[in-house]
């Protein structure tokens, strides 16, 4: 019996080829909360770009979060998993940052804010996901949960040499993830999972993207069937594309939907 399913965000429940949130994936999910079954969000998105992005004003209530690819995990107001990365290493990202004339998003459990003005880099990455540009303030110490920052790859040495440590996961041709420490999108599902019993085949989760896989080590993973070709390899199922009500028809797959 499911008693759970996580859902990313990014053409998962999101599809960005219509730009619109697919209505039928939306009404499959209220229905799984009405037949008991919870439901949490796992995406690589912080928490303040879930909700900037309108993710929680869908009429879902959401169980909990798996935000920052499992580096910020919460359930309801009580948080569970909170990443941070050390105050130092902060200020010398933003010393390499400012000397190149770059701008960072920092991100904290709940918010998320840009070290210096915008820039062509900004713009071009932002034309891409069309997300809420954050307020602009310098580091005043925060708890930063993540790093995002906006470059082209020719950058990424400077930043390599200084702190080789971090970890560093360029997702877009301007725009790379930093972190002090790995975190995966399983661990975030794990944590949850934990927390309430479950088994992996009690749980399924529904992703599109390399950074999803890893959902596979603790649920059963459904990968979309827009997603990319090696995370349709290590699926449990891949279903019809997000524009093909994938997600709903998925949930019919495995009979937690009629």
């Amino acid at each position: 019996m499911i008693k759970a399913a996580f859902f990313d965000i990014d053409n998962t429940l999101y599809d960005w080829e219509a730009r619109r949130f697919v209505p039928s994936g939306i009404k499959a999910i209220k229905s799984l909360q009405r037949k008991g079954i919870k439901v949490f969000l796992c995406t690589a998105r912080p928490y303040g770009s879930i909700k900037d992005f309108g993710v929680l004003d869908l009429g879902i209530k959401w169980n909990g979060i798996v935000a920052n690819c499992g580096g910020y995990v919460a359930l309801g107001n009580r948080t569970l998993r909170l990443l941070t990365i050390e105050h130092q290493t902060l200020l010398t990202l933003t010393h390499i940052a400012k000397k190149n004339h770059l701008t960072m998003e920092f991100v904290t459990a709940k918010t998320r804010f840009l070290t210096a003005p915008g820039n062509t880099f900004l713009d071009n990455y932002h034309g891409t996901y069309s997300d809420v540009v954050p307020p602009i303030h310098p580091y005043r110490g925060e708890k930063v949960t993540g790093v995002l920052l906006f470059c082209p790859e020719e950058f990424d040495e400077q930043f390599k040499q200084v702190l080789p440590d971090l970890i560093y996961y360029r997702f877009h041709p301007y725009g790379v993830d930093i972190a002090q420490e790995e975190h995966k999108k399983g661990d975030g599902i794990s944590i949850i999972m934990k927390e309430f019993g479950w088994k992996r085949d009690e749980v399924l989760s529904f992703g599109d993207d390399l950074q999803d896989i890893t959902m596979g080590e603790a649920s059963t993973f459904v990968c979309m069937g827009n997603g990319h070709d090696k995370a349709k390899e290590e699926a449990d199922y891949v279903c019809p594309r997000i524009g093909d009500d994938g997600l709903y028809q998925a949930l019919c797959h495995y009979e937690v939907l009629p």
